[in-house]
């Protein structure tokens, strides 16, 4: 199981940890602004927020594990096994895949309100 915590004084602070028993090649990630990402069910995002993190890069695609984009919005893909429940896509839904959700917020999203 993984943890998050957050501190905020006058500044703010984000960690994590990664509590797998191996490693899977992950690695500091950057992806610049406008890099073109390919969703599943959604097309490609093509206009975006550059971000960098911790990642495991498959096909050229990275898998974040959590990440900060340039607007300092922040998100940590925990791991609770067991406890998800995934869904067929929905006509009419923004249908993202748990690996896409991090590029999705955080190259969209500039703050926690939006």
């Amino acid at each position: 199981m993984c943890t998050a915590a957050a501190y905020k004084t006058k500044d703010f602070y984000f960690g994590r940890t990664l509590d797998y028993e191996c490693s899977y090649g992950e690695e500091i990630v950057v992806t610049p602004r406008n890099y073109p990402f390919h969703f599943l069910e959604m097309g490609d995002m093509g206009s975006h927020y550059a971000m960098i993190g911790m990642a495991h890069v498959a096909q050229g695609c990275p898998l974040y594990y959590d990440a900060v984009n340039e607007k300092g919005l922040a998100i940590a893909g925990l791991n609770f096994v067991g406890n998800a429940h995934y869904n067929k896509p929905v006509e009419g839904k923004e249908n993202v895949a748990v690996f896409e959700l991090i590029w999705w917020l955080l190259g969209s999203c500039a703050t926690v309100k939006e």
